[in-house]
Formats: structure tokens, sequence, C-alpha cells
């Protein structure tokens, strides 16, 4: 951009001196060109490059500049016929590559070597800059501290371990400590700030609520949440406005008095009373009415009202679970655990630095601490040094500002002049988005507010507000959805006029293409004849839709504008860029792109460790070193290393079934006799030997030479390397070996030696979820790009893809025993001496604290994605049903204002969310799509384009059917051509034609299993009567399910994040105690009790479980008639009998004919009674009977379970060959048996 074309602003930001100046510069404003233009100017008006201290962010950001800042001054030289000014500006060209233009590390190490004498700092020192010697490093000196605190036996310090650590280890302990380090490096006093954290739990006054900690930080979280209730509440109260909805109304103004009262008394009562009316606060139930129109109207209030009442009691339990002197005394007691950590920590610091000194190394955070030393000696060179470097540089201009943490602030501080100020600063806190680098965007926007007061006399803002990059329509749907999110409360600053994108790319023609939102539902009912085409999970439907969106692009020749040659031109894949929030999901990107035959680079791999191609190469090495190790050992055979399938695996561990599976391996290998062995079994033994002779040349090498030439032997003995090149994405496949090579490499030149130490390292790092980064790939051109967000900043493309819109905010942090925040600092949960775990006071502060942090930077992260785009945007996202996703968004209309409720805005987990809230209150929202009749006007003038469009696995797939089939044909009968043309003899010719047109006999067969339960195929057997038992259709993803049943498989217990039993676990226990109830005796209530005791205590029920089962309901089966003959014959009763059948399969699948083919069903009986002649079947079921229809209710529960009850009647016919003359259920819940 040449001078004569800046706007105003940008002009003043280039020639405004003599004072402290922030240039709050919006995406695509300009702003590298701003600032180059700032130094040419001041070059041309005599300063100095070498007066300057220009940093930046980046090393290339760095390059850029100092690039830029030469072709100017080039183009300067060319320009002027001064003689005089061209000798000068020559020189300061020739000064260019000696300027202060760096990063602030790269500024820092210059101080140090030149200033090391300052600080008493040998000289003689080299950048610890590979990431893998450093974390070896770390590691190893926090194990040294802490085996050095185990041996003193310190109870302080045992008591910290246990609060921090599990089971498994005290891996928890390591990692806050790092944590806390890593917080003080970024604060210019760590041993201060680390000794100031226990005063956040010193609240000695006598009642906690007129405590300042309860009135500055408690109380404003309490009122915000109550108030949105509140707003919630009064919403729904609005929408239940017919008389349909009287008693509804009822509720919930009832609710709405007990929340009036609950906000009166946390501004004025005492904690104690506070606690009492949460934790009575009663709920009715809602009744719906009965017109089928009202509801859908009822269902979406209930849903609200559900979640206020929620979060209303979530207040108890989150706040106030504890009464008060029980809260003080945690918070006494974890200032202890605190004051020991923060010592620790200070321990370890201590250890880590006198290591490095020992070793004469630096890392990046001594970088910036000892160039801080250096700034603030206070000796008498010290000072002098100080002066002269004020002194020198004339300005420091800092870019991307808005990055910069308080330490980097102290730093940039001491070089300054203060009259006049010489500090200038460009950046855009709008796009601050690495707080996880512990990044402080309250630097920028506590000048940016104190610049912009009327009378502000220490410093100048000037704000850049034209994008000079994005078409109009991008321009003005990032505003739309940005005044409506970004405040002060929820994101950190107001998204006012000033903070508003100005379209500046005048240039471009004024039809534009609008926003597009793409929606994938992915929970939809399909007919049995779709199923095939239901992607296996949501993302692999989301990414099909955004591949057959880019192929139209493609095919149907959609047009972009050339801004160079001012004329439109087709979209190319490299015009293509997709932009993810993480990168979980980029092997399927290219796995799915590839089908579809879209060119994709992968600019961000996916996290190193988790890439197949590297665990298949851990799980070798960890077996070279040990190979009585199953999962390795197993994932290696499994692997193309090997390539043994699941029955060969099988068939291997049947030779030894009590060893290790390695034993069992040697076993089949030491007893393989070739004259006796099948075909099966040689084939097999030669892929063992061959690995079992690799491994042993593989254990040589390890003990003889470098672990490099151990991993690249393994590379040509295998040729797993030239294999991985083949797969999908083969490029970065071959790359993350080179990179383990490399890494490897490192490891052994950073004194440290020997496989298991290697294998232990990695597996420490896989267990902290860390990375050591990734490995570079060749790019090809004409591409479709993906990268992460945080990789896009600063870059521009001119077909934007956000994909994966609805993927949940990352929350862990959230999750851990601890929560760290830079200025209030860390909120712990408490263990006590019984080892329950309670979540202090100030946790549950902070927790909110930093949720709004993250939320706020997580807006920031949606500012940088949508602004990326020049002329096209599209955002993708997936929801299990539409419908829902819709109903949320019109919590939008809760608010009359611009910006939406607060609390929503704090509370919402995705950015898709943000967007169609943001949206929905737009007249041009598709109001076919709403299911509310609210309307708002502040939105009647927007001048943004955009359509939403919702797809299924149906319309991904539709005319792939006939389309399929018919490619196949015609392949197929090219080949045959091939053959008939070929010169071979025609028997021969015949051979090859059957092979292609095969047709295997039995293909209804490969579309299902042998094996079956009963709860997978009971909806057959609804009709006894019906000898045919209805046929089932197939489900072709039987072939990878292996049966009927669920694609979701249940959490695992020491995953699941909540202690509230479920239904399910009610119900099964409820089964165990019916099942193993002494019935000699009429069973009464201590009976029952010592049945569930039992089992509790023996640890097959929990206790919570056991709290939860209905004793009474128990008891009421025995006083039914069927419970009174149990007791008179319990001699014959049978108890969950277990049983096994064959059916035909023709009987359960229509594409079965042949009559041979069998189908195993397996189930258990609850129970049944056997007679001389005949058998009573029975069934409990603790299922709920929900509904004002008792009866109805009863009847769906029956019908539900006809199908199944029958086919335990003909499976019990079979067992015992006796009629059986009664099928009853019996539902504990309304203690009603029913005869089927």
């Amino acid at each position: 951009m040449s001078a004569t074309n800046f706007t105003p602003q940008q002009q003043q930001a280039i020639i405004d001196q003599d004072q402290n100046i922030l240039v709050s510069a919006s995406a695509g404003s300009g702003k590298t060109s701003v600032l180059v233009e700032r130094v040419i100017q001041k070059i041309l008006h005599g300063a100095s490059v070498a007066n300057l201290l220009v940093v930046t962010f980046t090393d290339a950001a760095a390059k850029g500049m100092r690039d830029r800042i030469q072709q100017a001054l080039r183009q300067a030289v060319d320009k002027t016929k001064d003689y005089e000014l061209k000798q000068r500006l020559r020189m300061e060209i020739n000064q260019l590559g000696i300027a202060d233009i760096s990063t602030l590390h790269a500024f820092c190490l210059h101080l140090i070597k030149r200033y090391y004498y300052l600080i008493d700092l040998d000289p003689q020192f080299r950048l610890l800059t590979d990431s893998t010697e450093r974390i070896l490093l770390t590691r190893s000196v926090w194990d040294e501290v802490r085996e050095t605190l185990y041996a003193t036996q310190d109870a302080a310090f045992e008591q910290l371990t246990q609060n921090f650590s599990n089971d498994r280890g005290d891996d928890g302990l390591a990692n806050v400590v790092s944590q806390l380090d890593s917080f003080a490096n970024a604060t210019p006093a760590p041993q201060q700030w680390l000794q100031q954290l226990p005063q956040l739990y010193a609240v000695n006054d006598v009642s906690i609520t007129k405590s300042d900690f309860y009135q500055q930080q408690v109380l404003p979280v309490l009122t915000g949440t109550l108030q949105q209730i509140s707003a919630d509440l009064n919403a729904s109260l609005m929408q239940a406005s017919g008389d349909e909805f009287s008693k509804v109304k009822v509720v919930l103004e009832d609710e709405l008095m007990q929340l009036d009262e609950v906000s009166e008394l946390v501004s004025s009562a005492a904690w104690n009373e506070i606690r009492a009316k949460l934790l009575s606060l009663k709920f009715s139930r809602l009744y719906g009415p009965k017109d089928e129109e009202a509801k859908v109207i009822f269902a979406g209030i209930k849903d609200t009202r559900n979640e206020c009442k929620k979060q209303l009691q979530s207040l108890a339990t989150t706040y106030f679970a504890l009464d008060e002197q029980q809260t003080l005394n945690v918070m006494h007691a974890s200032q202890k655990v605190v004051t020991t950590l923060a010592d620790v920590t200070w321990q370890y610091r201590q250890a880590y630095q006198a290591e490095k000194q020992q070793r004469h190394v630096l890392d990046f955070s001594d970088l910036e601490h000892y160039a801080f030393d250096i700034l603030t000696s206070n000796s008498t060179d010290g000072q002098s040094v100080i002066k002269q470097l004020q002194a020198h540089y004339s300005e420091i201009m800092v870019d991307e500002y808005q990055d910069t943490n308080q330490l980097q602030e102290s730093i940039l501080q001491t070089l300054t002049s203060d009259h006049p100020g010489n500090l200038f600063m460009v950046g855009d806190v709008k796009q601050s988005i690495y707080q996880f680098r512990l990044a402080d965007p309250s630097l920028f926007l506590r000048k940016y507010e104190q610049y912009q007061q009327p009378k502000a006399d220490d410093g100048e803002a000037i704000i850049l507000a034209e994008n000079f990059r994005s078409v109009k329509n991008v321009t003005d749907f990032t505003n739309l959805i940005f005044k409506q999110l970004m405040d002060k409360k929820v994101g950190e600053m107001d998204y006012d006029q000033a903070a508003e994108l100005k379209y500046g790319a005048t240039d471009y023609p004024e039809e534009q293409v609008p926003t597009e939102i793409l929606l994938y539902e992915s929970n939809i009912t399909t007919s049995p004849d779709e199923l095939q085409l239901v992607p296996d999970d949501k993302m692999t439907g989301e990414v099909q839709m955004v591949g057959q969106r880019i192929k139209a692009m493609i095919e149907q020749g959609e047009q972009l504008y050339d801004r160079e040659n001012k004329a439109m031109r087709p979209i190319t894949y490299d015009d293509i860029t997709l932009l993810v929030s993480t990168r979980n999901n980029n092997n399927l990107i290219v796995e799915q792109f590839s089908r579809l035959e879209i060119p994709v680079t992968v600019n961000d791999a996916q996290n190193y460790f988790q890439a197949t191609e590297i665990r298949i190469m851990m799980s070798l090495l960890r077996i070279i070193d040990n190979p009585y190790q199953d999962i390795p050992l197993v994932a290696v055979l499994r692997s193309p290393i090997v390539g043994l399938d699941e029955n060969a695996l099988a068939y291997l561990k049947i030779q030894n079934q009590t060893d290790e599976y390695f034993a069992a391996v040697l076993s089949f290998h030491d007893q393989f006799d070739v004259n006796t062995a099948s075909d099966y079994a040689q084939q097999i033994y030669e892929k063992i030997d061959r690995f079992l002779n690799q491994l042993n040349q593989f254990k040589l090498i390890a003990n003889q030479n470098r672990l490099v030439k151990l991993i690249w032997d393994i590379y040509e003995t295998t040729g797993f390397l030239d294999y991985v090149g083949g797969m999908p994405g083969g490029r970065q496949r071959q790359a993350n070996l080179h990179a383990l090579y490399e890494r490897a490499h490192v490891y052994e030149d950073s004194s440290f030696k020997g496989l298991f130490q290697f294998v232990r390292f990695i597996e420490q790092m896989q267990r902290q979820n860390q990375d050591l980064g990734e490995a570079p790939a060749q790019t090809t051109n004409n591409t479709v790009s993906v990268m992460t967000i945080h990789a896009s900043k600063g870059l521009e493309f001119p077909v934007v893809f956000l994909m994966d819109a609805t993927h949940h905010f990352n929350k862990d942090r959230l999750r851990q025993d601890y929560i760290l925040d830079a200025r209030d600092g860390i909120g712990i949960t408490y263990l006590t001496d019984e080892r329950v775990k309670i979540d202090t006071l100030q946790k549950q502060i902070l927790k909110d604290t930093v949720n709004r942090k993250d939320q706020a930077e997580q807006m920031r992260l949606l500012y940088v994605a949508l602004t990326r785009a020049e002329q096209r945007l599209l955002i993708v996202g997936t929801y299990p049903k539409i419908d829902q996703a819709i109903n949320n968004w019109q919590r939008a209309f809760q608010s009359d204002q611009m910006q939406l409720p607060d609390q929503i805005r704090a509370q919402t987990n995705n950015f898709m969310d943000w967007i169609g809230m943001s949206l929905i209150r737009n007249p041009k929202f598709d109001t076919n799509l709403l299911t509310t009749d609210a309307v708002w006007s502040g939105l009647s003038g927007d001048p943004t384009s955009f359509k939403v469009k919702i797809s299924t696995a149906k319309d991904l797939n539709q005319g792939d059917e006939d389309k399929q089939p018919d490619e196949d044909l015609a392949i197929q009968d090219q080949l045959t051509q091939s053959v008939s043309d070929m010169d071979i003899e025609q028997s021969s010719q015949e051979a090859i034609k059957q092979v292609l047109h095969f047709n295997y006999q039995h293909v209804a067969a490969t579309m299902t299993t042998a094996y079956q339960s009963v709860s997978e195929i009971k909806r057959l057997f609804e009709d006894p009567d019906n000898s045919q038992l209805g046929q089932l259709e197939f489900d072709p993803s039987a072939r990878q399910k292996g049966r009927y049943v669920s694609a979701d498989l249940g959490q695992p217990r020491f995953m699941q994040k909540t202690t509230i039993p479920s239904a399910a676990d009610v119900g099964t226990a409820t089964h165990l105690v019916l099942q193993t109830l002494d019935l000699q005796q009429q069973p009464t209530i201590e009976a029952v009790e010592q049945v569930i005791t039992r089992l509790a205590v023996a640890n097959t029920i929990t206790k919570e479980v056991a709290q939860r089962i209905n004793r009474q309901q128990i008891l009421q089966f025995f006083k039914t008639e069927l419970g009174q003959q149990i007791l008179l014959q319990p001699q014959r009763l049978k108890r969950e009998v277990p049983f096994s059948m064959l059916l035909n399969g023709s009987q359960l699948f229509a594409q079965l004919s042949d009559p041979t083919e069998r189908i195993l069903i397996h189930g258990i009986i609850d129970g049944y009674l056997e007679n001389d002649d005949n058998v009573i079947l029975f069934d409990y079921k603790t299922d709920q009977v929900r509904g004002d229809n008792q009866t109805q209710a009863v009847e769906k529960i029956v019908q539900r379970y006809r199908g199944q009850v029958n086919l335990y009647g003909q499976a019990l016919k079979q067992m015992t060959n006796k009629p059986v003359a009664h099928k009853y259920l019996y539902l504990l819940a309304v203690n009603q048996l029913v005869e089927i």
C-alpha cells in the first residue's frame, strides 16, 4: 500500500509521536503496512534504524518486517534525487542486518550476551531450544526433588502428595508443580507470586458472607446466576399464556417467588441461612396440556424450566455443600496445603536453575528473567546501562501487543521514556488467542480504555477499523455476530462502534455470496434400505457434507473475484481452507476427501503420538525392550509389520491359554511340526518365524548400538517406512516416522541413553497429553488446506470453511483438582483425612473466573476464524436433532437488547450456538425452522446475507444408489473386454471372466452374525401366534458391529464424572436382591436390608446404588398371588436361568432363504416355577410408569417387553419339554402383575 492510499487513521498512526501510542488494528486493517511505513517515515525524517527497537511475535514476522522495510528503503533510494539522503538511506539498508528487529526472546538474548556481567552469569552457555531435551531435563530434576522430599518424611509434604495424587502414582503433583512454575515464569517476581498464593484462603472473619472474599468474588457470581434463572423462568412464563397452561403458570410463579427469596438472602443473610433455603427449595411437577399444538410449546417450556431447576440446585451443591464452620475448616486446611505447594514449587525452581547452570544452558524463560534482572539492576554499572539503553532507543515498537504477558510488559517498560513517551504498540485484543501461553490481554485493554479518556495525557489510542481483506458480507456477518456476543462482562471488551469492522475493500464487486451455515443432523430415523448410507459417526457425515459442497464449487464453476487481474475466475482447490479447532479429525478429513478425490494438505498433523504409525513403532520398541507386554505385542502382530488378523491372534493364544501372550507365541513356534500342521498354521508360522528372527535382531542392535541405529534398522528390515507412504496421508506419515528418528537422535544427544528410558519418557509424555510438535510434510499445489484456527492467525484465504463449529469448548482444566489464574492464584480440591474430595469455595469462584476468561478467549478465537475469509465463509456443524438446537437458540429472544443475555453467552459451549443465537433474531432467518412466534425488530435493517442449510445422511447419499452400481458394471465390462482382447488361451479367458463375474451365493449370510441376544431381536416375538415370528431387514453395518447392538458403548465406570446411579444400575441391583433373597420364609424388611448390605459390603453394588433400592417394592411382589405361590413351593423356583437356543435364520431375516442357516439366541430368564405338568414364567421390570394415564403407561411397557417374554416362553418350552401355562411381567414401580 503506497502512502497516498493510507486512511486518515492510518496516517495518524504513521506520523503521531512524542507520546505513547496504542494502535487497535482490527482484522485486515493493514497494521503491518502501517508499522513499516512508520519506520520508513522516521528514517526519512532523520532517525536511524539502529535507534529503533521493533519487537515482533514470531521469527517469521521479524524477517517479513525486515524484508518489507528493506524493500521500502530501496524504493525510496530509487525515487530520491537528493544525494545525501540517498547515501544515508543506503547506510540504513546496510544496518538493517544488525538492527533490533526481532522477537522479544531474541532481543533478550542480545542483552544477556552483551551485559551478562551485571548478573554474574557465565557467558559460556547454549540455548535449550529442543523441546525433547527440555522435557527430559525438567522430569529428571523433578524426580530428584521429589525423592529428596520423600526422604524427609515431612508430614506437610505427605499431605500435599496425597492431595494431588491417586492410586496410580503422583503425576498429579508433578503436573500442578509444573503448571505453577509456568505461571510464575510469566511474572516479573516468581517467588513473590508463589508466596502470595495462600492469601486467597485467609478468610478470618467470623461470618463468611461479611468477608471481602464473599462480597467481592462470591456474591457477584451468585447474583448473576440467579438473574439469568429469573430471566429464563419469566420467558417461559410469557410462553405459557393460554388457559391450557394454567397449571404450568402456577408452578412457574411459585418458583419465581422462591427465587426472589433466595436472591434477597444471598445479599443479606448469613451463610447457613442461605444454605438452608437452597436445600429446602421445592419443585412441583409440571403437567402439560392435552392439545397437540400446545404440547410443542410445553416441551420448550419444560426444557427451559428443568435447566433452571438444575442450575438452582447446583448453587447448593456447588457453593453451599458445607455449613459455615465446615467451609471455614476446609479453607484453613487448604491454606496449609497451598503453602506447602508454593514452597515445593520454589524448591523445584531453584533445583532446575542450578541444574541449568551446571549444564551451561538457558531456556526461553531464562532469557526474559535474566534480561529483566539486567534492566532492573541496582548496581552503578547496571544503572548506567539502563540509562544508555533508554537514551539509545528513540522509539520502541511492539507488534501483536495483545499477546504479551506481565514479565514482557515489565521488560519493555524499563526501556521506555516517560517524557515524552516513546512506546508504540500495535495489536488487536479481539485476536488475543494465546491465553494457554499465558498472554495477558488485560494489559492491552487497560491502555485501550485509559488512552481513550477525554483528558488522557499519558498516551493516545488510534483505532484502525477498516477491513481491506474481506468482502462486505463477511464484514457484515462478523459484526452481526459480535455486536450481540462481545462485551466487557463476557468478552472482556465492548464490541461497540469503535470496535466494529468497517468495510474497506471497496474494489470487490457489489454482488456477493451469502454466508452459509451448513448443519448436519446426525440422529435421524432411517429405513432399513438406507442404513448402509448412514456415516459411522457425526464427524464422518459432516466431513462428507463439506466434501460434497467443495466438489459442487469446483464442478459447477463457482466464481471468485481476482483482485489483481480485476476479473472473475473459477474457484480452485487451493482457494479453499478448512479451519479446525482441534487436530483430532484431520486424518478423517484426509480419508474422506481421498474417497471424494479432493486433494488436501494438512498443515497441522494429528497429535503426533496418537498417529497410528507412531503408536505401532512405540509398541514395537516396547516389546524389543520387554516382549512380555500383551497389548503392545498384539498391536505389533496385528500391524502391517507382522500382518496377523484376529483369527490368527486367537489361534496363537489357544496354544497356551494361561501364560502371557508372548509365551503362547513361543509355544506355537517351538512346537510347530511341518508334517502335521495345516495350511493355515503354516501361514501363521511363516509370519511368526520372521517376526521372532527380526525381534532377536532388533534386541541385539538395541543392546550394542544407539537408539537411532535401531529405529532406522526397523524401517529398512520391515519396510514399514515405505508401507505408510502408500497409505492416505502418506507424506505426513513418513514425515512422522522420520521425526521419530530425529527425536531419538536428540534424546541421545541430551545425555539420556537407552531404549527403556526412551520408552518410559514417551509414556510419561502421553500420560500428560504432551507432544513434541508436529513433523512437517511436503506440500503440493492446488490442494485444499486444513489448519487450526491458531495457526491461521495473520493469514487470509479466499474461501474458508469453519469446521466442527458444534465442537464443545475444552473444559478439561476446569475438571482438574486445581484451577490456576495469573491474577487470583490457585483454587484446589481438598482431600480430607477420610479421603473425601471437597472443592474449596475458592476453587469454585476461580472456576467461574477462569471459565469466563476461557469463554472470552473462545469468542476471540471465533473472531479470528471468521475474519480469515476474503470472499466466501461457510460455517459447519452437527447436531443430533436440529429442532433441539433451534429451541436452544430461541433463548436469544429473552433479550430485547442487542447483546444476548450474559449468562447464556457465558454458558454456551460451542461456536455454532453463539452464531445460531445471533442469527435467529434476524428477520432473514428462516421462520419455518422456528417453534416460537417471538420477533425482535432490533436487527430489521441489518444488511447481512446468510442462509441455513440442513443435511442428513439421506441428503448426502442422494443418487449414489443408482450411480454406484452403474459405475461398478462399467468397470467390470471394461475389464471383461480387456481380457477378451488379450492374446491368451480361451480356457484361461473363461477362467478370468468367471472370477470377474463371480457372485457369492450366500451374500445374505454375510450381512448378519450367528449370535444374537434376546434384547436385540425381541420385537420379532411380540405375537406368540405368529409362526413366522416376523423378519428383520439387514443392517449392512452389522459387518462392522458384529451384532444388532447399539453403536455406542457405555463409558467405563472409572471414566464417569458423575456419582449419581442410573436407573439401569438400580434396576440391576434390584434384580440381584430378588435373585439372592432367601424364600424359605416370608421375606421381611430386615431380610431385604441384610441382602442389600451384604451386596454392598462385597462391592457387588455401590453404596449409592444400595441407598436407591426400593425395599417396599421388593416386599410387595411377594404379596401378589404369584409371590404367594412361590413362597408356598420355593423348591420349584428357578431364578436367573441362562439359556441358548437355535432358530432358523429365515425366521429372523427375510434375505436368508437357506433353511440350514441357524442363528444362536441367548438370554437370561428372571425366574419360573416348574410344576409337574407345566411351567409358570415371570420377569421383573423396574421401569418407571410415567404420565397422567397409568393404564396407558403400563400398556406401553407391556408392549415394549412382550416380544422378550414370548421368546423366553419359547426357550423355556424347549428346555423343560413342558408347556408354559402362564407368562407374567411384574412392574415393581406400581406393584402390578400383568399376564402376557
